[in-house]
């Protein structure tokens, strides 16, 4: 099941609204379905359980049921197929059907007091019908992005108004000469979805988030780790290379104890770390002045070698 998919599964299942929100629910549907005028009413979709809440939920605001049809490609058309009835559906949101662009009325959303949340129960229901009628979202495991196909630009803008009102950050972009109305923010995607009330999507949204930060955390961290212990063995290796180079000059018996004595530990535990080395030490010395022994020892190593005094290693 896609991720639309189920958050429209969940908004249809959202019940015992009051009256105020069955009908800017219905509103919300017809306005962003197929069409929504005298020369025709209809939502087409592919899910049946939409096409059932179409139905249902304009005819409790209306009072006209419209009729369904599925083609054998399995679209499903829900419309109004006569004049007579697309008329008592425009009159009962106050449309005439003869506007000649489509607005959000926000007449049809009866009530405007809004609750602690900042939004008011009916621009929630009337964008939980909206999203049913023209919204999808993307798989939130591969991307964050939810939006509303719009055929016409003004009720596009309207919407983009209504959101971005409620602080969402909402944009719009042309797609093929249809006005889109998208958001990416994965935050602005989780307060949508909790206003619509897909409180369970916009929970899994937040779930997918938390592992996501915590295995780039983990990526992160071992990145860093891998990177760190690949510098270690290069350190280790030009430390030895060294050492062994004043090994082969004869240089290492005529050096101070200090400098003789980490050079020995170094040969002897090639794998080990400064801090191990330090340890070892007779006193023990801090990781910081084991590095400066061996650095010195490198110092020394380079100096014989650019004296001229070069062997085969």
């Amino acid at each position: 099941m896609s991720f639309s998919s189920q958050i429209k599964d969940e908004l249809i299942k959202i019940d015992n609204m009051p009256e105020c929100c069955v009908h800017s629910m219905a509103y919300g549907m017809l306005l962003f379905g197929r069409s929504f005028n005298r020369n025709g009413i209809s939502l087409m979709t592919d899910h049946n359980g939409v096409a059932e809440r179409y139905i249902e939920i304009t005819e409790k605001a209306s009072g006209i049921r419209p009729s369904k049809i599925i083609s054998d490609a399995g679209k499903i058309t829900v419309d109004f197929p006569t004049d007579e009835l697309r008329e008592c559906v425009l009159s009962a949101f106050s449309s005439t059907g003869y506007e000649r662009v489509l607005r959000i009325d926000r007449g049809n959303l009866l009530n405007e007091s809004g609750d602690s949340d900042g939004f008011n129960c009916c621009d929630a229901a009337f964008l939980r019908g909206a999203f049913l009628s023209c919204g999808t979202a993307s798989d939130p495991n591969k991307s964050y992005h939810i939006e509303f196909v719009v055929p016409f630009r003004t009720l596009s803008m309207d919407l983009l108004k209504m959101l971005t009102d409620y602080g969402l950050k909402a944009k719009h972009m042309v797609r093929r000469y249809v006005n889109v109305i998208y958001i990416k923010d994965s935050e602005s995607i989780e307060d949508l979805l909790t206003i619509m009330g897909a409180y369970n999507s916009s929970m899994e949204i937040m779930n997918i988030k938390i592992y996501k930060d915590v295995r780039n955390l983990t990526n992160r961290r071992s990145n860093f780790e891998n990177a760190n212990f690949n510098r270690t063995v290069d350190a280790a290796y030009d430390q030895l290379r060294a050492i062994k180079y004043l090994v082969k000059k004869g240089v290492l018996p005529t050096l101070p104890d200090d400098l003789r004595q980490v050079a020995l530990l170094r040969l002897e535990n090639e794998d080990a770390s400064l801090r191990s080395i330090g340890e070892m030490c007779d006193p023990v010395l801090s990781r910081s002045a084991v590095n400066h022994r061996l650095k010195r020892l490198m110092e020394i190593s380079v100096k014989l070698k650019e004296e001229g005094n070069n062997v085969d290693e």
